[in-house]
């Protein structure tokens, strides 16, 4: 009896492993289906010469950092009558972008560093460089002007194993780019500007403070409180308190601070307080600081000739 079960469990075994690896195999072959495969071709040599060429621009361009507006999730709240939740989600959302603004504005220091409402997006692809960037009022100031001619965009988003390798400038705005997108948003994904995610081993992800940061592992409270008044110029003037998190194993009674007279105060989830922002962006600056270290610019001798035309 012993002997026959001992059978049946390695013919299982047997069947198990063989399964797996074809289902394995299987996965690997699709999932490189949707690759453009000539995108890919000597793709090592391409993306090293590519990424020496786009860290040196950007130290002399500028990254363009796209905030959400939830304008379509919010109409759609008034719409249905729920005014309530509509002034909710535009405070969530006004806090998070005043708090990722201020920490972007004190920690990257890499180059310069430009604003805009998502859905000004397509204006600044056409051209547009006066009337779309926002101030720190969060308001767009038609003052601000964008004088760099080379920019790379930053804005939340999943990562993507994604399906473009390297594409011509004369096709890169009709190219789309899709793949299989990571489980989580990262702070700031870094793209060219035809929104396409850059390649390793230039560093385009900004996550953050959080990851893999053991001091602040269990220590703080889930959620940190933001004041904020209502005003009739701004729908909200917002006071980002830079030490907001909380201790708790040196706060015995576990409460928030006192807020300012005149305020109310707004619960944010902890990854969009400042301090932890500003710990993912001081490592992503450093990164990039790394980069340019490590990358001395490419002579024009020196740049391949059918990379030339990656170079946007």
């Amino acid at each position: 009896m012993v002997r026959t079960l001992n059978k049946l469990l390695t013919v299982l075994m047997l069947f198990s492993f063989s399964f797996g690896k074809g289902q394995s195999d299987n996965d690997e072959i699709n999932n490189k289906d949707y690759k453009d495969k000539e995108q890919f071709e000597k793709f090592y040599k391409k993306r090293k010469a590519v990424g020496n060429w786009q860290i040196n621009q950007l130290k002399k361009g500028a990254l363009v950092i796209k905030l959400k507006t939830n304008q379509k999730l919010i109409d759609e709240l008034i719409k249905k009558g729920n005014k309530e939740m509509a002034e909710s989600k535009r405070l969530e959302t006004f806090v998070i972008n005043r708090s990722i603004m201020s920490a972007f504005i004190d920690k990257f220091t890499f180059c310069k560093v430009y604003f805009i409402y998502s859905h000004f997006s397509d204006s600044l692809l056409n051209g547009a460089r006066k009337g779309i960037f926002v101030d720190t009022n969060m308001a767009v100031n038609p003052e601000i002007e964008m004088k760099e001619k080379f920019y790379l965009i930053g804005e939340r988003d999943r990562i993507y194993n994604s399906s473009i390798g390297f594409v011509p400038e004369d096709s890169a705005k009709i190219v789309k780019e899709r793949g299989n997108p990571s489980g989580y948003d990262v702070l700031a994904v870094v793209k060219n500007k035809y929104g396409h995610q850059l390649k390793k081993p230039f560093p385009y992800i900004c996550g953050y403070g959080l990851k893999n940061s053991g001091a602040l592992s269990g220590t703080f409270v889930k959620a940190v409180p933001v004041y904020y008044y209502a005003s009739e110029k701004y729908l909200f003037k917002v006071l980002i308190d830079k030490t907001q998190l909380i201790d708790y194993k040196n706060n015995e009674k576990k409460q928030f601070k006192k807020a300012p007279e005149g305020a109310m105060t707004y619960l944010l989830k902890k990854e969009f307080a400042y301090e932890v922002l500003s710990m993912g962006i001081e490592r992503f600056n450093d990164e990039m600081n790394a980069y340019y270290q490590a990358s001395p610019p490419l002579t024009e001798d020196r740049i391949p000739e059918e990379i030339k035309k990656f170079l946007y």
